[in-house]
């Protein structure tokens, strides 16, 4: 006789997964839903669209019915619905049946959706720096505090604060982070001046890390920040040094040389 794909398994249990086109599924685009997420406006993954085309969507979405509209709205995967409609475009061009793109019913409170949205992109495509401090200050908001943002986020308590840190920062510093050009640690640092130093210092920074690499470019923009480690001596310097050293200084010459 044969088993059921529980037992077949050894499953715990199995809920039912669903088939939809994926032009029929609603991207939410209303900054006042529990399910907004910025990340709906970003272009089209064409190389997420290529894999889709080629394999299929394989991890399903997760959807949830908006009771006031009706409409299956997603929760979490708008970047793989908005590529899977893309590839669906170029098989229907080449005459290839178009795909579907499996969903699960996400089982948590449409009010609490944000906590699944966040930990569900920062395993994937990360939001970027100020996408992400948006988002942490809207759970803040929420009622969330820190600790259970760095839980939601996978990332200690002082990356929370220094990324909420951002959003009180100028323009121009928002941009070089968001551009890659300095990182959020910066970003804090500079947010304690006053506007005008914000923007003369990140212009500074910008200018230290151009054409060098990461390495060179961290100890550059650390110098810039007043914060630049002390230079290592080289065995002539210390050789020199020990000419006319005496005492426990010189003692400690010889050690660092390897003498007795």
């Amino acid at each position: 006789m044969a088993k059921n794909s529980i037992d077949a398994y050894g499953a715990a249990g199995k809920t039912n997964v669903l088939l939809f086109d994926p032009d029929t599924l609603t991207l939410v685009t209303d900054e006042a839903s529990p399910l907004y997420d910025e990340r709906v406006h970003l272009p089209v993954d064409e190389a997420l669209a290529r894999n889709i085309d080629y394999q299929g969507v394989l991890e399903p979405v997760a959807i949830s019915k908006n009771p006031e509209t009706g409409n299956t709205e997603v929760v979490f995967g708008r970047q793989r619905v908005k590529a899977a409609r893309l590839a669906n475009q170029w098989r229907r061009e080449r005459g290839v049946e178009p795909l579907r793109i499996q969903g699960v019913v996400y089982q948590g409170k449409r009010q609490n959706a944000l906590d699944a949205i966040a930990s569900e992109n920062e395993a994937r495509t990360a939001d970027s720096p100020l996408g992400r401090a948006e988002k942490m200050r809207r759970h803040l908001a929420m009622g969330r505090d820190e600790e259970q943002l760095a839980v939601i986020y996978a990332c200690s308590i002082q990356t929370v604060r220094n990324t909420l840190a951002l959003l009180d920062c100028t323009q121009a510093v928002q941009q070089a982070v968001e551009a890659g050009q300095i990182g959020v640690t910066q970003a804090k640092a500079l947010g304690a001046l006053p506007p005008e130093d914000q923007r003369e210092k990140v212009q500074q920074l910008i200018e230290a890390g151009q054409g060098v690499k990461p390495h060179e470019r961290a100890r550059r923009q650390r110098a810039v920040l007043g914060d630049a480690k002390p230079k290592m001596k080289g065995r002539k310097e210390i050789m020199q040094a020990l000419e006319t050293a005496e005492g426990p200084y010189a003692e400690a010459l010889r050690w660092v040389l390897g003498a007795e």
